[in-house]
């Protein structure tokens, strides 16, 4: 399915998935025009969830009683709080985004052969793992509005409106609405693949610049792969400042979706309900998961890229050349996303933390749950 994959089919797999968002940002050769249209166009869509947000916050209100109703109102009012939270941060870091974007672009369009090569090897390498999820996640919000046509409940989702809503045309308009929503919120899960790209892309400029300093053979050389690693560190900060946010609204949406789940999943419910949260709770790590598996990769890549001046020819250049060669392999710190006291490094080793803590939250909450049972 992804066997010829490349890098320019991934930006604009990306870039479709990621369409209801109106995160992806327009060219800056963009007219006037251009952006007027994409500005009412963003206007829409954030109007369009946050029309479904009311009736959902009064859907909490009336299932307060009901564990697994009340679950899924709040898990439902919690994409719509992500879909609302990452556009309001991508319209804050529109032009940081169309800068990462663009120069990402503009480099793929000019690579050279065995940039290219590098590129490929990313793409080979994880377009399957996030073109499936990517996938998987319209796939769950269609099963979601198509199998109501099979079930007693007539609209997608749980929500209380303070109307009657039992006849046409309204009936059908509101579930067009809802479903809407829905593919709304599977592509403001994608906005992390947008990360992931981002993320990758800095990694990729740091394994090639790795490559070029193994081939250095003079001082101008070494001043020209130092100046490279300064401008592709500073590409990669500037990432990881707007990837960082999204990762931040993820964990955190994500972390209380995952507690929401557990409630009914330990609890005692119906085995299909029981099998609708830990779908939903797969989906709620697949999603953290897709944050940390690329800032895990870009750790690694910004530590080791000096190394590739090392691997080259160093000892046998001048003495002048041997010092700053030497100089250069001073530990430096990697590029992370680090978000103070609440992520100390995003890498897969917090993504293991991060689960651990959830199933440890999840025995609190069984043990909690069989002392009320036997109280009552």
């Amino acid at each position: 399915m992804f066997g010829n994959v490349t890098l320019e089919s991934v930006i604009a797999f990306t870039r479709l998935s990621v369409a209801l968002t109106c995160c992806w940002p327009l060219r800056s050769t963009a007219t006037k025009s251009q952006v007027i249209r994409f500005k009412i166009f963003r206007f829409t869509m954030i109007l369009n969830a946050f029309v479904l947000f009311l009736p959902l916050l009064n859907a909490l209100y009336v299932q307060r009683d009901n564990a697994s109703n009340f679950a899924q109102a709040a898990c439902l009012a919690l994409a719509v709080v992500q879909l609302l939270m990452q556009t309001a941060f991508c319209i804050t870091q529109y032009d940081r985004l169309q800068r990462l974007i663009e120069e990402m672009i503009a480099h793929c369009e000019r690579a050279k052969q065995y940039e290219i090569q590098v590129f490929q090897h990313y793409v080979q390498k994880y377009c399957t793992f996030y073109g499936v999820s990517a996938i998987w996640f319209y796939v769950s919000a269609s099963v979601f509005v198509v199998g109501t046509v099979f079930i007693s409940q007539p609209f997608p989702t749980n929500a209380e409106y303070p109307f009657a809503v039992d006849y046409e045309p309204l009936r059908t308009i509101i579930f067009l609405h809802q479903a809407l929503v829905g593919m709304q919120c599977a592509a403001h899960v994608c906005i992390n693949l947008l990360g992931a790209l981002l993320l990758f892309y800095a990694a990729a400029r740091f394994e090639i610049l790795m490559m070029e300093l193994r081939d250095i053979t003079d001082i101008h050389d070494l001043i020209k792969g130092v100046n490279k690693y300064c401008s592709t560190k500073r590409y990669a900060q500037e990432v990881v400042k707007s990837v960082g946010c999204i990762a931040l609204i993820t964990i955190g949406i994500c972390g209380v979706a995952l507690v929401l789940c557990g409630i009914n999943f330990i609890g005692r419910q119906p085995f299909t309900v029981k099998m609708q949260f830990l779908c939903l709770t797969g989906t709620a790590l697949l999603e953290v998961f897709m944050c940390a598996w690329p800032a895990d990769h870009l750790i690694d890549t910004s530590e080791n890229v000096v190394q590739g001046a090392y691997q080259s020819m160093w000892y046998e250049r001048t003495p002048k050349m041997q010092k700053n060669v030497l100089y250069m392999l001073i530990p430096k710190r990697a590029v992370a996303i680090r978000i103070k006291c609440i992520i100390p490094v995003l890498s897969l080793n917090y993504y293991c933390s991060y689960i651990s803590n959830v199933f440890s939250l999840f025995t609190a909450l069984r043990i909690m749950m069989i002392k009320y049972e036997d109280d009552s």
